[in-house]
């Protein structure tokens, strides 16, 4: 018998959603040989990584090594995400695993198909357009919402850290800064637009958007164009206009889209220092 954690029971159910399908099974056992397939068992420990992934944020790990390898080719379309394969890898059991590969299908990038598992999506330009369209979208209200927000310092602080960002020393760290403040800049926004729905869906996208940021950090010349668009969304929204927040959010979500488009697929993913 198997001890089923309260954690495959929320798997169950997310997966049952992702699907949209129940099929009928007779035990926990049978769905999870149908979910993911015989080379899985749950009770089976992991072989030993010699280089095993750190016990804090095991799942987000585990989430962004894997997306990497998607985003860089190395898992093309169609590889099958074995789960005991990966946990050797990894170093790590199968429930983080699991979590982490839910995830992954919950953002498009991987599907799960009874039977044989999960499987990676077709990734390429025009799967990278679409989750741009659907950020864009989402960017957009998150903008326009957040210029009704009473509370506007956070958004002027980051106004501020960015202009000196801008003039800032070219230094090896300089890049690190540009990526975090990326990230703080569209949280913010999110957070000050004050719909918890909207910033839920934006969530979503936050650990993918992640991996593009650490994919192109070395690219100065986006980085610079990035501030700049930002200092535009900013200063709309520190002025309160609507109408100029939601021309700025898009023009600078379609700017970064194609920016990823050419520094993955096109330059290919630069070498870090």
């Amino acid at each position: 018998m198997i001890d089923l954690d309260p954690l495959d029971y929320i798997l169950c159910i997310k997966y049952c959603t992702l699907s949209r399908k129940v099929t009928e099974l007779n035990s926990i056992e049978d769905f999870f040989t149908t979910l993911w397939g015989a080379d899985f068992a749950m009770n089976a420990p992991a072989p030993v990584s010699t280089h095993p992934l750190k016990v804090s944020s095991l799942r987000l790990d585990i989430f962004s090594q894997i997306l990497l390898s998607i985003f860089s080719g190395e898992y093309q379309a169609g590889t099958r995400l074995k789960v005991q394969h990966l946990a050797n890898r990894y170093g790590v059991s199968s429930t983080p695993l699991r979590e982490a590969i839910v995830e992954l299908a919950g953002i498009g990038v991987v599907e799960l198909f009874p039977n044989r598992g999960a499987v990676v999506a077709p990734f390429g330009i025009h799967q990278i357009r679409e989750m741009y369209h659907v950020r864009r979208i989402l960017e957009i209200e998150s903008a326009r919402c957040a210029c009704d927000c009473l509370d506007l310092e956070e958004i002027k602080q980051l106004y501020a850290e960015t202009k000196m960002l801008q003039k800032g020393v070219r230094d090896e760290n300089w890049s690190v800064h540009c990526s975090e403040i990326d990230k703080r800049t569209h949280s913010a926004i999110a957070e000050a637009s004050g719909n918890s729905r909207l910033k839920a869906e934006l969530n979503r996208y936050d650990r993918l958007m992640h991996m593009v940021r650490v994919l192109l950090k070395d690219w100065e010349i986006y980085l610079d164009q990035i501030l700049a668009e930002h200092l535009e969304v900013l200063e709309a929204l520190i002025r309160r206009d609507k109408d100029s927040a939601g021309n700025a959010m898009p023009y600078h979500l379609e700017a970064t889209c194609e920016r990823v488009v050419e520094g993955i697929f096109i330059r290919g993913i630069p070498e870090s220092s």
